[in-house]
């Protein structure tokens, strides 16, 4: 009778990974080394850089007359650049009031358009926090974060999941965001105490580029 080697006797308990599961974690990963990427591009680039940059990269909507898809550029033309002045709008809020830009002539404003599903807009979310935290109560710039077509519901979930004390206003059919070319998020505009578009920031904002961006506010529109 042939004596098998111990090792041989042992089972093998080894499984391999389901291709399922290294498909997942692949789909992961290069999700994160995405959002990892954005954040870090945002903060080494100025914001026309960034604008040229997503100028320059068509989105794919619609179809040609052979069946193909047809890329679409979004039109900036017709959008509030800087120097022009900021259209009014008024919105709900996520405390159920409602609000508008006008309520703030006098003070700057930072327009934040976000979504919920955008990550790179929740990760910069608790900077803007921290910066309103550092601005002067009463007529200090003011950040208006402006929600692109999520449920109210979902606002206030992620709202209290990190903590935000934020102004929320619910632009629910996205017709605001449209107006101010928001067609990428996030998308910063700062608006000067006298209603005039000071800058736009498409991308990810640091705070060195919010304080940037603030301290180029002519002095005699903060007075």
């Amino acid at each position: 009778m042939t004596q098998l080697d111990p090792q041989e006797q042992q089972p093998d308990d080894s499984q391999p990974i389901p291709r399922a599961l290294l498909i997942v974690f692949g789909l992961a990963a290069l999700l994160l080394a995405g959002a990892l990427l954005y954040y870090a591009y945002g903060r080494l680039t100025t914001g026309d850089e960034t604008n040229e940059l997503l100028e320059s990269i068509p989105s794919f909507s619609g179809t040609t007359e052979s069946g193909g898809v047809a890329p679409i550029q979004p039109d900036f033309s017709n959008v509030p650049q800087a120097g022009d002045p900021a259209p009014d709008f008024e919105l709900a809020t996520l405390s159920g009031e409602t609000a508008r830009l006008s309520d703030f002539r006098g003070r700057p404003v930072i327009l934040n358009f976000w979504a919920t599903w955008c990550a790179p807009c929740r990760l910069e979310m608790p900077e803007l926090e921290r910066a309103q935290a550092g601005f002067d109560a009463d007529d200090g710039p003011i950040v208006l974060t402006v929600n692109q077509q999520d449920s109210a519901e979902l606002v206030g979930e992620f709202f209290d999941e990190v903590g935000l004390s934020l102004p929320a206003l619910l632009d629910s059919k996205g017709e605001v965001g449209t107006i101010y070319g928001a067609f990428f998020l996030p998308t910063t505009v700062i608006v000067g105490p006298d209603g005039t578009v000071a800058a736009v920031h498409r991308g990810m904002i640091s705070r060195d580029q919010l304080d940037e961006y603030l301290s180029a506010i002519p002095p005699s529109e903060g007075s």
